[in-house]
């Protein structure tokens, strides 16, 4: 239970602090007014103080937990002055400060799309002795409509909130020209609302470290999707000693990814394209990041695809210490031993409790023997964890966010893990990494949609070999089509699961149909054999076609076929593509353009003619995938044209977009309630 009561901050030198506040009362000296900015960002920062003006924190509510004291304020970021307007927010964040006399670590939790501050995420980090601040840059309700809240002062800034539409232009403004509400009439790089973010993460930094009790020579920040971008641009401030960003800030979303002309996200020169790339983009931050960064990514991620995380990372300092974490099969998401990377990553740079396994080096190599290439990994050992298991994962398709990962045989030779990563088609490129989980010597205790693990899981070097490198070498296509899917011989492995364990909420997901191999024969059928637990059951059958396909001029579409499973037992169904269905009830003609498989109790589906009850039983067991009948023939890779459409047609993936940043949301919603 929470007792709420009324306090003041336990601030050092208090008294000095309300005499400074008071005499800057009425003070007309900006804390940033942006003038004279040099073009780039490591000098435009150079102007900002974070510190010169007093944060004018005010105690909303108290609330004792049995980690210590979580506290809800309100912080100033001082005035902002601009040829526009001026404006002088007030940001909303809780403030978790756990039980001791000792100094703790702190950090700053950076909330995504969508989401606001996490009360939740603030104990978590208690539990482990951080005192954290999760702020509500958004400035959606923390707890009831009439709560206090951030006010961002007439800014463009935060999200739809109550009290504000899209036609007030109060909302998030990306880019860096002028508008009804930036600070200033030109372009600049304070129009854009991810400087107001970072300055909300640089105003929560002086909260940390005025706090009674906070080390302030150890803070850290963490950031999820629009908060992992935020943590990139605000980990330059030199008082960060330990950054996470997670699946956003790789940087380069306004460029092409390899072999896919179209795929950038869209900005013109009238925009403020050139100042945007030079001062507010997350490639322009990387080179210099000199703290201690693991990016936790995962690799079918929407917001922060996978090469262009690699590429990003690139660009850090030579001296940067830096580690990637990638969650196979995933989008937007992590198991539950990549997500302990972060939190490890912080006791080994904050509290030094713990020592950080080192980069792992790999290697693909092309000319070999058999004209398979080879990827060679050289796990880690520097530290005294045992190696628990590695995974080796390969692809071909040229956009990360719908390739499948095929796993690959591992196997021991020396000091080295070796897999070989079989070519389907050498004009395409092939993508390889490692992932190598150690074993800790305590458990992590669990959170919000995740169990207490003693494992972590990380990632080797990233390589990848380009058409022009296959052809160069004595590389030769092996892979074949292949009418078995998966008998499940290898568990999971080909496979993400989404609260396996609720047999109402379960779901079970591949790309595996998107990988040349097992794309569907013309005119065959979908053979599932499957074991259920219960009677009365529907099982619902989805397939998403051309997600993010958009330069292609094809749209994402999503079919549902509905299986009545009435009773308990072993089931051998055979379904027909005009079984499959979209919200529209036509009729899906082709297996070509299916980029994910989906199976889930039918009323999880988006299907109007599924039925409203729950699943019965336990979730159920898959025994066999395959393609039945039709003809296996040469079918295109996702990103040709199928000679429907003209090519040079783009799609507008912004409600894509958008709908994956809602559906991401409501996923952490439901992990909350397990």
């Amino acid at each position: 239970m929470y007792s709420k009561t009324k306090v003041s901050m336990p601030f050092k030198n208090l008294l000095l602090f309300f005499l400074i506040l008071f005499s800057a009362k009425g003070a007309s000296i900006p804390s940033f007014d942006g003038k004279n900015f040099v073009p780039n960002i490591f000098e435009f920062w150079k102007g900002y103080d974070a510190r010169k003006e007093p944060l004018k924190v005010q105690v909303v509510e108290s609330s004792k937990t049995e980690q210590g004291e979580v506290r809800l304020v309100l912080y100033s970021l001082g005035k902002l002055q601009g040829s526009n307007k001026s404006a002088s927010p007030v940001v909303a964040a809780y403030v978790g400060l756990p039980k001791g006399k000792e100094s703790k670590p702190g950090i700053v939790h950076v909330h995504g799309g969508g989401q606001r501050a996490n009360r939740k995420r603030v104990e978590d980090w208690m539990k482990l002795g951080y005192a954290c601040v999760s702020i509500n840059w958004g400035g959606k309700v923390l707890e009831k409509a009439d709560t206090a809240n951030t006010d961002w002062d007439g800014l463009a800034a935060g999200f739809i909130r109550p009290g504000v539409t899209k036609a007030d232009q109060l909302d998030h403004h990306n880019t860096v020209r002028h508008d009804l509400n930036t600070l200033f009439k030109e372009p600049h790089p304070l129009n854009s609302s991810w400087n107001l973010i970072s300055i909300c993460v640089r105003r929560a930094l002086t909260l940390l470290e005025q706090t009674e009790g906070v080390d302030p020579e150890k803070l850290g920040v963490e950031g999820h999707s629009m908060g992992g971008r935020s943590t990139v641009i605000s980990c330059i401030d030199p008082r960060v000693k330990a950054a996470s960003p997670s699946v956003g800030g790789s940087g380069y979303l306004y460029d092409d990814l390899w072999g896919l002309p179209g795929s950038a996200r869209r900005m013109t020169e009238e925009d403020g394209s050139a100042l945007y790339r030079k001062c507010v983009s997350a490639q322009s931050h990387w080179p210099h990041v000199t703290v201690p960064t693991l990016f936790l990514g995962s690799t079918n991620d929407f917001n922060s695809p996978t090469e262009w995380v690699v590429k990003g990372m690139s660009k850090l300092p030579p001296e940067t210490e830096r580690m990637l974490v990638l969650a196979p099969h995933l989008n937007h998401r992590f198991t539950d031993q990549t997500s302990a990377a972060r939190f490890m990553w912080m006791e080994a740079h904050l509290k030094k409790s713990f020592r950080f396994p080192k980069v792992s080096p790999a290697e693909l190599v092309l000319d070999t023997d058999n004209g398979i290439p080879l990827f060679r990994v050289q796990v880690d050992q520097s530290t005294s964890l045992p190696v628990k298991e590695v995974e080796i994962y390969y692809g071909y398709a040229r956009d990360p966010r719908i390739r499948f990962w095929r796993s690959a045989k591992v196997r021991k030779s020396g000091n080295f893990y070796e897999g070989e990563c079989s070519v389907f088609d050498s004009a395409e490129p092939l993508f390889a990494f490692a992932n190598l989980t150690y074993e800790m010597p305590k458990a992590l205790p669990p959170r919000p949609g995740t169990e207490a693990t003693k494992l972590l899981t990380l990632s080797s070097e990233y390589r990848t070999a380009y058409p022009e490198d296959l052809r160069k070498s004595k590389t030769k296509p092996t892979e074949k089509p292949n009418r078995l899917i998966d008998d499940f011989s290898g568990g999971w492995q080909d496979w993400y699961r989404l609260n396996s364990r609720n047999p109402h909420h379960w779901l079970f997901a591949t790309r595996k149909i998107v990988d040349p191999a097992w794309i569907g024969p013309k005119q065959g059928e979908f053979g599932l054999e499957i074991e259920t637990f219960g009677d009365g059951n529907q099982l619902g059958v989805q397939l998403n076609v051309n997600d993010w396909q958009g330069y292609t001029g094809r749209k994402r579409d999503t079919f549902v076929a509905l299986v009545n499973l009435p009773k308990a037992g072993l089931h051998s169904l055979s379904l027909t593509v005009s079984q499959f269905r979209n919200l529209n009830g036509q009729a899906m003609k082709d297996w070509d353009e299916a980029t994910e498989l989906l199976l889930s109790p039918a009323n999880r589906t988006s299907d109007r003619r599924a039925r409203k009850s729950d699943w019965n039983g336990k979730p159920p067991r898959l025994a066999k995938l395959e393609w039945l009948g039709g003809k296996m023939i040469d079918r295109p890779h996702p990103h040709q044209n199928r000679g429907k459409i003209k090519s040079g047609i783009r799609v507008s993936f912004d409600e894509e977009f958008q709908g994956a940043i809602k559906d991401s949301v409501e996923l952490e919603k439901l992990d909350e309630e397990q």
